[in-house]
């Protein structure tokens, strides 16, 4: 699949819109249509270098879009299905997440602030 997407190729460089083509998903992954994406502080840390990040390197963590492709092993979604990105992984078996908070989910958030 082709995509325009604004790439970040130097620290405190500017971003610059180029062409990309993405590879199909691969096991457990899904690929998804970007309707609506969003660009926080932390992602800004990376352009200032404050947070280290191999580059080039296209940024945005936030988003929503609709399901084009499915890999192999993904369950619980069908193409056409409209979804909401995280970046906070969820194990969907936790307390938060059994009452609907995966945002919160014990399981893997205090893994995640590990690898900052």
């Amino acid at each position: 699949m082709q995509i325009d997407a604004a790439v970040l190729r130097a620290v405190n460089a500017p971003l610059s819109v180029e062409s990309l083509t993405l590879a199909p998903p691969r096991e457990g992954e899904v690929l998804i249509e970007m309707k609506a994406s969003g660009v926080c502080h932390s992602d800004w840390h990376c352009v200032t270098g404050d947070s280290v990040i191999d580059l080039p390197a296209v940024l945005g963590h936030e988003g929503s879009g609709v399901v084009m492709e499915l890999g192999p092993g993904v369950t619980g979604l069908s193409i056409g299905d409209h979804v909401a990105l995280s970046w906070i992984p969820a194990c969907g078996a936790c307390r938060e997440c059994d009452q609907g908070l995966p945002n919160l989910c014990q399981t893997h958030l205090p893994n995640l602030w590990a690898g900052l």
